[in-house]
């Protein structure tokens, strides 16, 4: 994975587990940020929190580029 920083520019090359261990408060906002957001919008949908958390990381790059408050992007995975 490829992740930069928004601020001063620094890039990092790290392996998926890396990224999950170092990056796993930014991943949890971005996650409960993306969980109430969904939830507001069709509650039905979803029977229980695994497939909310399935759906959320089959598109990690985007929610967390999106839903995150972190001074880091995934620019690509």
């Amino acid at each position: 994975m490829i992740i930069k920083n928004k601020l001063t520019g620094e890039t990092l090359n790290i392996p998926y587990f890396e990224f999950r261990t170092t990056f796993s408060k930014e991943i949890n906002v971005a996650f409960e940020s993306y969980r109430k957001t969904q939830l507001n919008k069709y509650s039905y949908k979803f029977k229980d929190d695994n497939s909310m958390e399935f759906n959320f990381y089959f598109d990690l790059q985007w929610n967390f580029n999106h839903f995150g408050i972190s001074n880091w992007y995934i620019e690509r995975i």
